[in-house]
């Protein structure tokens, strides 16, 4: 129960961080499902090569589908999203499981911010390293209170 409280913890400050940094300089710099992606994988980390592999499958079929056919907003990020959902399912299939099924579009959403952003370099890359900050604190103090 700690450590679900720490994720918790984790995701509101992570969140406003986020929040504080769009506001100072106007840009978004991390995609909004980071935080919760990464609280996420400090209680179950056997989920990051599922959220990795999810966020890259949809981010390229997303791209494909925008060059060949012009999808944009709304479109684009529901096609993202199911992309991202059907891989989380295909890849989790012999350990189907309640969580991976509420976390199965948030790689969709981070496929998405990227593809929105005005700098999607800058985004994949304060995303990986705020993804990687966020997850090894909160996963330092979610084992540490394990013991």
């Amino acid at each position: 129960m700690e450590g679900v409280i720490v994720a918790y913890a984790s995701l509101i400050i992570a969140l406003s961080i986020v929040w504080v940094a769009y506001e100072r300089f106007s840009f978004r710099a991390v995609s909004l499902s980071i935080p919760l992606l990464a609280s996420f994988s400090s209680l179950m980390p056997e989920s990051i090569p599922v959220i990795i592999v999810s966020s890259i499958t949809s981010y390229l079929a997303g791209e494909l589908v925008y060059r060949k056919f012009l999808f944009y907003g709304m479109r684009m990020f529901f096609l993202q999203s199911i992309i991202s959902s059907v891989t989380v399912l295909i890849m989790t299939f012999n350990s189907l499981c309640i969580e991976y099924l509420l976390i199965s579009t948030l790689p969709g959403l981070l496929s998405y911010d990227i593809h929105t952003s005005r700098e999607p370099e800058l985004t994949v890359t304060f995303s990986a390293i705020f993804f990687t900050l966020q997850l090894s604190v909160t996963s330092i103090l979610v084992n540490f209170l394990k013991v």
